[in-house]
């Protein structure tokens, strides 16, 4: 083989281990041993000045040394000590290759990395001339093998950094909605307690504007709690049947009251050509339309209307209804200029909005990213003074099962089959409120304040279901529940137990349902929804 084919195989096998890794240490590895194997050296030393996280090594001692120099440079070889720390001092800048003989007879060879570091090769003989121009192109593909390992390990400490401080804001924000969470519970269950007692019509009044007050804290809660999730991408898309006329009535009839309330006119109206039945996510759909129509209930003054239209438009691929949800306004509109603003996060139209109207500037951002997740895209016209207009377009299913709509009951009638319920709640005021309530129903409710109150009290008397709160003192809700399920192992007996708690993370409804709960309520909880939950755990 020819000298010049030699040299061009050598510079081919070494480009290709250059840059096989982008973690800096193993890319290294894969390439040191090799090259020396290839070019016949005994050993190689690397000194990298730009690379983490070899820029916290002291002194002149290589980064990178094969085979690993087990003691300082300066007693393995003086003379090549003395040239490295002149090379430190200079900045480690190393313009041209440099030569060093050393007391047995060997060469090192130091070459430049660039502008980035430099490479020490021994070898006896010494690599020719042609060898060490053949090895220049390979040290610039290993300067920037080196560098793009430094950004790789920049960019993903920057995103594991992100990640701490995204899963620091979810804690914190779980933390500080279960702390207001509690004592909201007890206001509104107090409220809703006084609400059902008999009261002179200025004491009504006042319970109402408690109750409204309560309920706009908790919608503020909410909502960023709502934002937290869907920017951490915990939020999910449910897609189920429902009936359109009932999701409507439910949504926008308390909305109807308040407009009322307002002097505003306020009107829905479904075309006759939308389906009854559709397939999408429920939930989600209502609380866009809440936080659409509660906007337009904000922002529109007395003697204003509101109009709220389902449509279905045409050309809908078979099986399928393309509908479109629109809420119309006379309220104080949107300058041009600011209807990019409104869908971004704590924005609203104008400062001076929140001062007068206040909400977190949400609510719009929330429900856009709603309507994206559902396969739509929330659009907006509008002009100053004279009203907007939102609306977006879903895609929905229409082969599916008609789901009749669920009839709505007196929450304050007598049940029909009396239960005895052991209540594991360390806050008092949410204890003896959450029992008087179920009381006046017909339910006979035990009250003890932890996991381990509730273990005994099980043991001693079983109750027809558990409310069982997750955080308390001395054992909490989930190692109660834990325990109470090994136990029933034994006995092939099954008592529901029913979540009760502050908490409100998906993570901490799987892990309660994991532990053996039947089912999840978070605080505050409204007394239908928990007689239905009650229900529903004592049928099966």
């Amino acid at each position: 083989m020819s000298t010049t084919l030699e040299l061009l195989s050598v510079q081919y096998a070494l480009a290709l281990l250059v840059g096989q890794s982008l973690d800096l240490r193993t890319m290294l590895h894969q390439f040191l041993p090799p090259a020396l194997k290839l070019l016949n050296c005994r050993s190689g030393y690397l000194w990298l000045r730009r690379c983490e996280p070899f820029d916290t090594i002291p002194g002149i001692e290589p980064c990178y040394s094969y085979p690993k120099l087990k003691i300082p440079l300066v007693d393995k070889s003086a003379n090549l000590a003395a040239v490295i720390q002149a090379i430190a001092d200079n900045a480690w800048v190393l313009t041209q290759p440099l030569d060093i003989v050393e007391t047995d007879g060997s060469y090192c060879h130091l070459l430049p990395i660039g502008q980035t570091g430099v490479l020490m090769l021994r070898r006896d003989p010494p690599l020719s001339t042609a060898h060490l121009q053949a090895l220049t192109p390979v040290l610039m593909r290993l300067e920037t093998a080196c560098l793009a390992c430094v950004q790789h390990a920049n960019l993903e400490a920057a995103r594991q950094e992100a990640e701490r401080a995204n899963q620091a804001k979810n804690e914190f924000l779980a933390m500080i909605s279960h702390e207001i969470r509690t004592p909201m519970n007890s206001v509104m269950g107090l409220t809703d307690l006084l609400g059902y007692s008999e009261l002179a019509p200025a004491q009504r009044e006042y319970v109402e504007l408690i109750r409204t007050s309560s309920g706009a804290l908790l919608d503020i809660i909410n909502e960023i709690l709502d934002f937290s999730r869907i920017e951490s991408g915990a939020t999910h898309v449910n897609s189920a049947p429902f009936n359109v006329y009932a999701l409507l009535e439910t949504a926008l009839a308390p909305l109807a009251v308040a407009a009322r309330d307002k002097g505003i006119a306020f009107q829905w109206c479904i075309g006759a050509d939308v389906p009854e039945t559709v397939e999408g996510d429920a939930g989600r759909l209502r609380q866009v339309l809440i936080n659409l129509v509660g906007n337009a209930l904000k922002f529109t003054n007395r003697n204003g209307d509101i109009a709220i239209n389902i449509s279905a438009l045409p050309h809908a691929p078979v099986g399928y209804a393309r509908v479109r949800f629109s809420v119309r306004d006379t309220g104080i509109g949107i300058a041009a200029e600011q209807l990019k603003l409104i869908f971004q996060p704590f924005q609203q139209a104008d400062s001076r909005i929140s001062r007068r109207y206040g909400g977190t500037g949400l609510g719009l951002t929330i429900s856009a990213q709603l309507v994206a997740m559902m396969g739509g895209e929330l659009q907006v016209e509008s002009q100053l003074a004279q009203g907007s207009t939102f609306y977006f377009t879903l895609l929905l299913p229409t082969q599916v099962t008609p789901t009749p709509a669920t009839p709505v009951t007196d929450a304050l009638g007598m049940v029909q089959r009396p239960l005895t319920i052991l209540l594991a709640e360390d806050n008092e005021i949410n204890g003896m409120f959450t029992r008087l309530l179920l009381n006046k129903v017909g339910h006979q409710v035990t009250v003890v304040e932890n996991g381990r109150e509730a273990l005994e009290s099980w043991q001693h008397q079983r109750p027809d279901v558990i409310l069982m709160d997750m955080q308390m003192p001395v054992m909490d809700g989930v190692e109660a529940t834990l325990l109470i399920r090994t136990n029933e192992q034994i006995t092939g007996t099954h008592t529901p137990i029913i979540a009760l708690t502050a908490n409100v993370l998906a993570s901490d409804r799987t892990r309660c349902l994991q532990a053996g709960m039947d089912d999840f309520l978070s605080k505050p909880v409204e007394l239908p929804v928990l007689l239905a939950a009650l229900e529903r755990a004592t049928a099966r």
